[in-house]
């Protein structure tokens, strides 16, 4: 039998533990650079004013507090009538449009026929899914319908622009007044 001796024990254990820190070392790197990134998207908190903003009868939009994040219903002349409750799919006809812009936009932001080039569209994401419900309510005075309100919900919202998803079960939109 061959002796090599009392260090030699001490010597392959320390490689073999050298060994193994050395791929422990190279599995840790390669999870710590294949990390997942969630990129720059900022997911939208959808806080708007209350007020339901109009550009002519059928353009409607809120805007955050400050007037940079802003959702825009485009809706068919038979979304405002007598009837005491409708249902519009989002489609061509009734459409919703999800704006970030740069600056805060103007009350007759909408209402131009070309839009404006300040403030910048940061970021647009159109609805390809969901249902526009509007409930109308008559307004009496002395007993005469003076008007109609119209309380909006959207149910089943989908924003995808196949980078980025959004999805709201239930979204309050507001309340419009609608004169006689």
């Amino acid at each position: 039998m061959v002796s090599f001796g009392a260090d030699l024990p001490k010597t392959v254990i320390f490689a073999l533990k050298l060994s193994l820190m050395k791929k422990l070392l190279i599995l840790f790197l390669a999870f710590s650079l294949n990390a997942c990134n969630d990129g720059d998207f900022d997911v939208p908190i959808f806080e708007f004013t209350e007020k339901v903003n109009t550009c002519g009868k059928y353009v409607l939009y809120i805007a955050s507090t400050n007037s940079t994040e802003v959702l825009v219903l485009t809706l068919p002349s038979t979304a405002f009538g007598t009837t005491p409750s409708v249902s519009l799919p989002i489609s061509a006809s009734a459409s919703a449009t999800y704006r970030i812009f740069d600056k805060g936009i103007t009350a007759t932001y909408f209402c131009q026929d070309i839009p404006p080039l300040e403030p910048k569209i940061i970021k647009e994401l159109k609805a390809d899914g969901g249902t526009i419900n509007i409930d109308a309510t008559e307004i009496l005075a002395n007993g005469i319908v003076t008007g109609y309100s119209y309380e909006i919900t959207i149910s089943n919202l989908n924003f995808n622009d196949g980078k980025e998803r959004i999805f709201l079960e239930t979204f309050n939109f507001g309340k419009l007044e609608i004169k006689n």
